[in-house]
């Protein structure tokens, strides 16, 4: 009993760090690569002058938006009515009454950069977390022979992640069905990729691990019959 708990320790173990450590090295290359986007560097000189261009696209994702909020300000009939109102008064009141438009485009903009950031990589983290764990309790076990190894442990999640990804964006089964738009899918080849070599490597290691383990086993043996 207490194998099997210090084996399921293991295994939630190996899910929460595989999965953080994904995560986390998702999100700071996502984060490296908006920062560079918008020409903003944490670590170089406060004096360096912007690329033009960056801060144009900054402009024209912005300025949409924000020609919105004025044309619904210039609209309301509560702007210059001696009252004081607040947002939640019942009236049909725009945003920009109550914050300046440039300044809650800009607001908004970031809002969105940042939740798209931070729960981009969450599932895809999960399930690689969980996919890892199961291959380490699969390649571990004893009990379950070479060829269910493969099946259950790497044939079977390179099978069922695409499918959990796809039904998390869609939310349609029948989407699922389609092999192609599935499988066949260029966000999904550095899993593809990663899970074949970490699941390879797992079992290569489990595999020298057993081996030498038999040998010390071996090697006691004949010496205790000695």
């Amino acid at each position: 009993m207490k194998t099997i708990f210090k084996k399921l320790f293991k295994i939630l173990l190996i899910f929460i760090l595989c999965s953080l450590v994904l995560y986390c090295t998702l999100t700071a290359i996502t984060f490296y690569r908006l920062f560079d986007a918008i020409d903003i560097h944490l670590f170089s000189d406060t004096s360096r002058l912007p690329d033009s261009d960056k801060i144009q696209r900054i402009g024209d994702t912005v300025e949409p938006y924000l020609n919105v909020l004025e044309e619904e300000l210039a609209k309301s009939p509560y702007l210059n009515d001696g009252q004081e109102h607040t947002i939640t008064d019942g009236h049909m009141h725009t945003l920009g009454e109550f914050y300046d438009p440039l300044s809650f485009a800009i607001w908004a903009h970031l809002q969105n950069a940042f939740h798209y950031i931070f729960t981009k990589y969450i599932l895809i983290s999960i399930l690689s977390g969980a996919a890892i764990a199961i291959a380490y309790a699969v390649i571990t076990s004893k009990k379950i022979n070479v060829i269910l190894k493969v099946v259950i442990g790497y044939v079977a999640i390179i099978l069922l992640v695409p499918q959990i990804i796809t039904f998390s964006i869609t939310h349609n089964l029948s989407f699922a069905t389609n092999i192609s738009a599935v499988y066949i899918n260029s966000g999904l080849t550095y899993f593809y990729i990663g899970y074949t070599v970490l699941f390879i490597l797992m079992y290569v290691i489990n595999y020298m691990i057993g081996k030498k383990m038999t040998k010390e086993l071996n090697e006691t043996m004949q010496e205790t019959n000695k």
